[in-house]
Order: structure tokens, then C-alpha cells, then sequence
């Protein structure tokens, strides 16, 4: 299954650290009350703080285990919620794009908030659907909890919890009837709507407004770069051809689902039309970018998927078989049919989750000599920094040497108590010798390496860039002297790297043979054991 696939092995970075570093940092008294600049998700801040106070050994699997189960869920849920509302032809096909969908795919497995808001928001667009319909007091009090649930996990969902209360007023006054009762059924359910999220709007006021000021911007969208990137990302293909077909398909199925079900077509069109157009309103900072306007969008992207489902809703072999290969192409071209995704120890970088374009790429010429000569062993890469702009190197490396990378980083926050990353090790011997990594690998100045592997020549002009350029560059050292000190020379050097065999420097067998170095290697010393052991 492509939710769970190498997933033990996925390095937590990016944005996923943001939470964790709240949690680790903050009571939970502050933690729930408290909007924060970096975009942590208070409700998975608190499950990871209550984790920590429980005494649960939290890995990153422990950290992405509720946004998995969203995912989870959601593979379920999605296609129930249509069940007897659209043909089993298309509820079938609409299993398989929900199952396959690169974007519900990578965001079920990334430790941030965005599958718990496509979750709880298509649940109270469903459950509002059907409280409008019935008037059940089940399915109004489920829109108003599933709401709170959406906007409290992401403030983005606001408007495609809202979007149906414009569907209701479009169709109230339509109809023309029992409008009084209409009118007042609707303001009390968006009072209580408005009262659930009191709950934790309200006390977290003053972060609150402090957010929405700096994260809304004047922006205009360059449409004419952005959508195609959009599209694709929705279409979950980089196929140009491919997308288009997607859309094209999704409107012919629209087209149908309005004719045979009018209310349910106007209904999810209504939703998504009006989750676009109140982000928009709100303008987010990052709308430029295909990749966060994606994720802005991806509550949509269960209704975007049903239109193209319900194209194949007839009856009869023709349409099975037109489904099956429309399927069967989204799958072979889209991100996962990549090799380098299916084993790379970092799906969940910018570069993969953005496959609306051309995923750099590395020679094995470009790489060092060191990494060509391994056969599939476990390396251990330091020094490492959790941010993607400015961390590429090791992915590409992998590519070449194709063994499981693990990560060690100067930034010891990952690393207090009761924190147990399994791919990120504290830079301490005693940490490095219980591993399980074959190599360390120590990178004398990554930032280098970085701007030669970038196309700009330049990994980064962000603020931050020469700050982090010297604390990678210094650590690195440091960190070198402290291992020499113990275990003596490294055995293989050159003018980028320092690499020990932690087998034999940390008493687990002989040391082996280094790979052919460069004239100006430094020649192998004997292994040494670390001081008391």
C-alpha cells in the first residue's frame, strides 16, 4: 500500500519538525493556546505532547501515526460517502483514484495537519449535505463538530466548511418555500458552528490575529505559471497529456453527475467552488506556489476526484475497460512509478511532494567516488539540518549508492527524552556506534557540496543561508576532532568527506578495505575504541 510503503524508513524533516519542536519546547497549557509563526498544528502538537508526558517512546512513526490514520480512514470514508448517491461503477473507479492519488497519498504520510483537514472537511460538507436534506439533528451536530475539528487542525479549512451555507442559500432561495424556517435553521446551526469554534479560537486570541497579520498578503497569483502546476499536482501526474485528459474527464463527469443527480453535482461544485474562491478572499501567503496553493486545495481534491469518477459510471464493458486504463495510466505516470521514489529515505522532500516538475537529478559522475563504490549499506550522513531548500545532497547521493540513509544533526532538540528517532542520530560515538549503520559518513562543508549539485550554483539566498552555511561547516568539524580523538583517523578522506567503519571503530569486527581514494585520502588507521568502552 503507497501509504505505508518504506515509510519507517522516511527521515523526518521540513515542516514535520515544527510540531515537535513545540511540543518539546511548551507545556500543553501553552501548546493549546497558542498559534505559532512556524505553522505547528496545535491539536497533533498536543497528541505528541501528551505522548511525551505518557512516557511513549515517540519515532517517527509514533509522530505520523494520526495523520496515517486519517489517511487510512479516508480511503474508506471517501468512497462510503457516495455509496447509493453515485453508480457502483463509480464508486469503484472513485476507490481506486482515492487509493492512487499522489497528493492524499503523501499527505497521509507527512506529520502535518493537512489529511486530518481533508478529513474532518469533506466529513462536515457530507454531514451538512445531509442535514440539509433531512434536517437531522445527527448530521447537523456532526457538520458542527467535524467543522470545529477542520478549521481547529487547519485554519485553511474555513472556507470549505463555510461553502455550504452558500449552497443552502442559493437553493433556499431557489425553491421559495419555507424560506422563515429555512433561514432560521441555518443561523442556528452556524451559531453553533460559530460556538465550536469559540472553543479554541477565542483563548488563543491574541496569537491568533498576531498569525492571520503576518501570514496574510496583496498578492496576485501568476496564473498563468501556477495552474499548470496546479493541475497537474491535483491531476497527480507530471504528464502534461496525462493532466490534461484528467480534467477533461473530470468536467465530462461533472457534466454527467449534474444530469443524473443534479443536486449532488450543484452540491459538490457549490463546495469546492466556494473553498477556492474564500482562499483566495483570505489570501495566505504562498499562493504563487503551486505546491502550498495544492495544499490549500486539497479539500477539494475528493469532490475534483468523484467528477472524474462518475464519467465512467455507465453500465457495460466500455466504460470498465476505459476506467481501468484511465486508472492504470494515472498509476505508471505519476510519482510513484518512479524507482528513486520507491526507495529514496526521503519521499517526503519538497522535490518529491512538487512532482508537478522535473525532480533534480544527479550523475554518478557528480557524486562522490566514495558513494559509487558501495553496495547497498546503511550510511549514516552528517552533518544534517532539517530544512528542504537547503538539504538535497543526501537524496541524490542515494540514488547512486541506493542503501538506507539515516541522518545525524548538531540540532539536538530530535534528540531529548522521550524523543526515539530511528533514522536521526544524536552526534555522539556511543549514539553512532548503535545505529546499525555500516558508514559514517562526516561532510566537511555539505553547503558546498550543495551549490555544486544546485543549477543556480547556490543552494540558498534566504536569510538564514550564511548562518546555517557556518553551523553545518563548524559542526562538522567539531565533530571530526571529537571522533579522531577517540577512534583515530578515518579510513577513507578526501577532500569532501571523512568516513569511519563503525563496525570496526566500534569493536563489531575488522576493519575493511576502503574504497579507492583520491591522491590526497588520508591513508587508514588503526580502528580504535571509543574511551571506557
Amino acid at each position: 500500500m503507497l501509504r505505508l510503503w518504506n515509510l519507517r524508513d522516511q527521515i523526518l524533516g521540513g515542516d514535520e519538525v515544527h510540531a515537535i519542536r513545540a511540543a518539546v519546547n511548551f507545556p500543553l497549557s501553552r501548546i493549546l493556546v497558542t498559534y505559532q509563526q512556524t505553522d505547528n498544528c496545535i491539536p497533533l502538537t498536543a497528541i505528541y505532547k501528551l505522548l511525551m508526558g505518557w512516557g511513549v517512546p515517540v519515532t517517527e512513526i509514533t509522530l505520523r501515526l494520526p495523520v496515517l490514520l486519517c489517511g487510512l480512514i479516508a480511503l474508506l470514508a471517501l468512497p462510503a460517502a457516495f455509496q447509493g448517491k453515485a453508480s457502483p461503477g463509480a464508486v469503484l473507479v472513485y476507490r481506486w483514484l482515492v487509493a492512487i492519488s499522489p497528493a492524499l497519498v503523501f499527505y497521509s504520510r507527512i506529520a502535518r495537519s493537512y489529511m486530518p483537514m481533508v478529513l474532518f472537511s469533506f466529513g462536515a460538507a457530507m454531514a451538512f449535505e445531509a442535514w440539509w436534506r433531512t434536517r437531522s439533528g445527527r448530521a447537523g451536530a456532526a457538520y458542527v463538530l467535524l467543522a470545529a475539528l477542520a478549521v481547529w487542525f487547519h485554519l485553511g479549512a474555513g472556507p470549505i466548511v463555510a461553502a455550504p451555507f452558500l449552497f443552502a442559500a442559493i437553493d433556499t432561495l431557489a425553491r421559495r418555500r419555507d424560506l422563515g424556517k429555512d433561514l432560521r435553521d441555518l443561523v442556528l446551526l452556524g451559531l453553533a458552528t460559530c460556538a465550536a469554534f469559540a472553543l479554541f479560537l477565542v483563548p488563543a486570541r491574541e496569537s491568533l490575529q498576531a498569525l492571520l497579520a503576518s501570514k496574510r498578503a496583496a498578492q496576485s497569483v501568476p496564473w498563468s505559471t501556477v495552474l499548470p502546476g496546479l493541475l497537474r499536482l491535483q491531476a497527480g501526474t507530471a504528464s502534461g497529456w496525462l493532466a490534461a485528459l484528467f480534467w477533461a474527464v473530470a468536467l465530462a463527469g461533472l457534466i454527467r453527475l449534474l444530469r443524473s443527480d443534479r443536486r449532488l453535482g450543484l452540491y459538490t461544485l457549490t463546495v469546492a467552488a466556494g473553498h477556492v474562491a474564500g482562499l483566495l478572499i483570505l489570501s495566505p501567503v504562498g499562493l504563487a506556489s503551486p505546491v502550498i496553493l495544492g495544499r490549500y486545495l486539497l479539500p477539494i481534491l475528493p469532490f475534483v476526484l468523484l467528477w472524474a469518477a462518475a464519467a465512467f459510471g455507465s453500465p457495460g464493458p466500455v466504460p470498465r475497460i476505459a476506467a481501468g486504463l484511465f486508472v492504470l495510466a494515472l498509476a505508471f505516470l505519476g510519482p510513484f512509478a518512479d524507482p528513486v521514489a520507491r526507495r529514496t529515505s526521503f519521499l517526503h522532500h519538497n522535490d518529491f511532494v512538487g512532482f508537478h516538475q522535473a525532480r533534480r537529478t544527479v550523475t554518478a559522475e557528480a557524486v562522490p567516488g566514495f558513494y559509487r563504490r558501495l553496495r547497498g549499506e546503511t550510511v549514516l550522513e552528517a552533518p544534517w539540518n532539517f530544512v528542504w531548500d537547503s538539504n538535497r545532497t543526501f537524496y541524490l547521493y542515494q540514488e547512486v549508492h541506493g542503501g538506507r540513509v539515516l541522518v545525524s544533526t548538531p540540532q539536538r532538540i530530535l534528540f531529548r527524552p522521550p524523543l526515539a528517532l530511528r533514522n536521526a542520530v544524536a552526534p555522539d560515538p556511543e549514539a553512532f556506534c548503535r545505529s546499525g549503520a555500516r558508514y559514517l559518513i562526516v561532510h566537511r562543508n555539505v553547503a558546498r557540496e550543495e551549490d555544486r549539485l544546485a543549477p543556480g550554483g547556490r543552494i540558498s539566498e534566504l536569510e538564514v543561508a550564511q548562518p546555517l552555511r557556518r553551523m553545518l561547516r563548524d559542526s562538522a568539524a567539531a565533530l571530526a576532532g571529537r571522533l579522531k580523538r577517540g577512534w583515530g583517523e578515518p579510513f577513507y578522506a578526501d577532500r569532501l568527506l571523512w568516513v569511519w567503519d563503525l563496525p570496526a571503530v566500534c569493536g563489531g569486527g575488522t576493519q575493511s578495505a576502503a574504497p579507492a581514494a583520491s591522491p590526497s585520502a588520508a591513508t587508514a588507521s588503526p580502528s580504535r575504541k571509543l574511551p571506557g568502552r
